[in-house]
C-alpha cells in the first residue's frame, strides 16, 4: 500500500465514525433534522476516501477504471447529502434545490452504467499519473480521461457548490454566528480543491487529487458547528429546565402561601364569628360589674378589708374589658373610616404611644422614615393599632433592653412598613402558629394571643400583608405591606 493512503484510510475512519455518532444521535432524536443528511455525508466521504486510496494503488489501467469509476459515481452522492445538509441547517424553506440535485445525480449515475464507455471512462483513452513533489512524494496511478457524462457531472458540481457557498454566505449574514464561518472557510478550501481536481481530471496538470482532504477539511468544520450548536441547545435546555424548576419552586411557595392564608382567613373567619358573639354577650355584663365594683370602691376607706378585694374585682373587669374590645375589633365589629393621609404621620403618632413604656423598658426607637410617599386611603386608628402592637410586642422581647428600628419605603405596588427588633427572636416551629388567634408565647396573664392576629386581619382589611422574618438570639423583622 502506497503511503499516501494512510491519511485517507485515517480520513476515512474518522468519517465512518463521525457518520454513525450522528446517524445514531439522530435516531434518538429525530427533531434535529439536520443531523441525518450529516451522517450520511459524512458516510459517503468516507467511502470516497477508500475508493481514492485504491485508486492510488492501481497498477494497471483495468484496476484504475474501477477505483476512478466508484470515485465519480460517489462524488453525486456526496453532493445530494451536502446541498440537503446546508439546506436543513441554513433553514431554507424551498427545499426544491435538493430534489432537483438528486435528480440530476441520478440520471448521471443511471447514463454512467448504460452509455457506452467513450461517453463515461474508457480504457481507449488511458491517463498514467507521475506525480512527483518536491522529492518526498513519489506516485504512479492510473485512470482515464473522464467523457461527457463525467464531464457534465463535474461542472454541474462547480455551480451547486458555488450555489451553496451563496446561501452560507447569506446565512451568516442573517444569523451572524460567527462559528458558521468555519463552514463557509471551508467551502472556500473545498471549492478550490474540487476546481484542482477538475483540472486534474481534464489532463491540464498531473497532481494528486485534493477533494478528499477538502471534503474532510469541510466535514470537521460542519462537525464543529454542530457540535456547538448541540452544546448551545443543551445549555439552553438546562438553563430552562433550571428555570422551569425555580419557576416551580416559586408556584409551590406561592401556593403554599395562598394555602396558609386561606386557611388562616378560614380560621379568622370562624373564630371571628365566635369572638363576636361572645363579646356582645360578656359585654354587657362585665360593664356592670366593673360599674359596680367601681361604685363601691368610692364610698369605701382605703384601709377597709373590702379594698383589696374589690381592686381586684376592678382590675380583671378592666382586663377583662381590653379582651373584649379586642375581640370585638378581631371580629370585624368596628367599622373602618378611611381617609387620604400620610402613612409617615401615622406611624409618627403611633410611637409617641410607645416611647414612654419603651423608655422605662431600656428599649430605644429609631425610626427611618422615606420621603415623597403618597398619602394613603388608610383607617388611621387601624394602621396605629398595628404599629402599637407590633413595637409593645418588640418591647416585650427584649426584657433586657435593645433597639427597635422602623422602616417606611416604596415599590411600585406598596408602600412598606418595617419594624425590627434586637430580641430573643422566635423559632421556626412558632413563627408558622404566629398569626393564629389566642396563640401567644407570652406567660400566662402576661398576653392573650390576639396581638398579631388584630394586626394580620387589620392589614388584610387595607388589602395588605404582613410577614415575618427572625432568627432565634438575633432579633425579628415584621413588614406590613399596604397596597398603593
Amino acid at each position: 500500500m502506497h503511503n499516501l493512503s494512510v491519511p485517507l484510510i485515517v480520513m476515512a475512519s474518522i468519517n465512518f465514525y463521525v457518520g454513525l455518532y450522528y446517524f445514531f444521535l439522530y435516531i434518538r432524536r429525530p427533531q434535529v433534522r439536520e443531523h441525518l443528511p450529516f451522517s450520511l455525508l459524512c458516510l459517503s466521504a468516507g467511502f470516497y476516501n477508500i475508493f481514492s486510496a485504491g485508486l492510488y494503488n492501481s497498477l494497471s489501467i483495468e484496476q484504475g477504471i474501477i477505483w476512478q469509476r466508484l470515485q465519480l459515481n460517489i462524488v453525486g452522492i456526496i453532493s445530494v447529502f451536502f446541498v440537503w445538509f446546508i439546506s436543513v441547517f441554513t433553514e431554507q424553506k424551498n427545499n426544491r434545490i435538493v430534489k432537483i440535485s438528486a435528480v440530476w445525480y441520478l440520471l448521471i449515475l443511471i447514463a454512467s452504467f448504460i452509455l457506452k464507455p467513450e461517453f463515461t471512462i474508457s480504457v481507449l483513452k488511458p491517463a498514467i499519473k507521475h506525480v512527483h513533489f518536491f522529492d518526498i512524494l513519489e506516485i504512479t496511478y492510473y485512470e482515464t480521461e473522464i467523457g461527457l457524462v463525467y464531464l457534465l457531472e463535474t461542472v454541474s458540481m462547480a455551480i451547486l457548490y458555488v450555489y451553496l457557498l451563496v446561501v452560507s454566505v447569506r446565512y451568516y449574514l442573517r444569523s451572524k454566528s460567527h462559528i458558521f464561518l468555519t463552514v463557509i472557510i471551508g467551502i472556500f478550501a473545498f471549492f478550490f480543491g474540487v476546481a484542482n481536481d477538475i483540472l486534474v481530471g481534464l489532463q491540464f496538470y498531473s497532481f494528486i487529487y485534493v477533494s478528499e482532504y477538502a471534503y474532510f477539511a469541510i466535514i470537521m468544520s460542519m462537525a464543529y458547528v454542530l457540535l456547538n450548536k448541540f452544546v448551545n441547545v443543551q445549555t439552553a435546555f438546562e438553563d430552562l429546565n433550571s428555570k422551569l424548576e425555580h419557576k416551580v419552586q416559586e408556584r409551590t411557595k406561592e401556593n403554599e402561601n395562598l394555602h396558609d392564608k386561606l386557611h388562616q382567613s378560614e380560621k379568622m373567619a370562624a373564630v371571628g364569628q365566635l369572638a363576636g358573639g361572645v363579646a356582645h354577650e360578656i359585654n354587657n355584663p362585665m360593664t356592670i360589674i366593673l360599674g359596680y365594683a367601681q361604685i363601691v370602691l368610692k364610698k369605701i376607706k382605703p384601709d377597709d378589708q373590702m379594698s383589696k378585694p374589690l381592686l381586684a374585682i376592678e382590675k380583671e373587669a378592666i382586663r377583662c374589658k381590653k379582651l373584649i374590645d379586642n375581640l370585638l375589633t378581631f371580629s370585624r365589629a368596628s367599622k373602618m373610616v378611611k381617609q387620604s393621609v400620610s402613612v409617615n404621620k401615622a406611624i409618627k403618632e403611633a410611637i409617641i404611644l410607645v416611647e414612654t413604656q419603651a423608655k422605662v423598658k431600656n428599649v430605644e426607637i429609631a425610626a427611618n422614615y422615606e420621603e415623597n410617599l403618597p398619602d394613603m386611603m388608610i383607617d388611621v386608628n387601624q394602621i396605629q393599632q398595628i404599629m402599637i402592637n407590633l413595637c409593645n410586642n418588640a418591647i416585650d422581647a427584649m426584657p433586657q433592653g435593645g433597639a427597635i428600628k422602623i422602616n417606611t419605603a416604596q415599590d411600585e405596588k406598596f408602600i412598606k412598613i418595617t419594624v425590627a427588633d434586637t430580641g430573643t427572636g422566635i423559632s421556626d416551629e412558632n413563627k408558622k402558629k404566629l398569626f393564629e388567634p389566642f396563640f401567644t408565647t407570652k406567660e400566662v396573664g402576661k398576653g392573650t394571643g390576639l396581638g398579631l392576629s388584630i394586626c394580620y386581619e387589620l392589614a388584610n382589611k387595607h388589602g395588605g400583608d404582613i410577614a415575618v422574618e427572625s432568627e432565634v438570639g438575633k432579633g425579628t423583622t415584621f413588614t406590613v405591606r399596604l397596597p398603593k
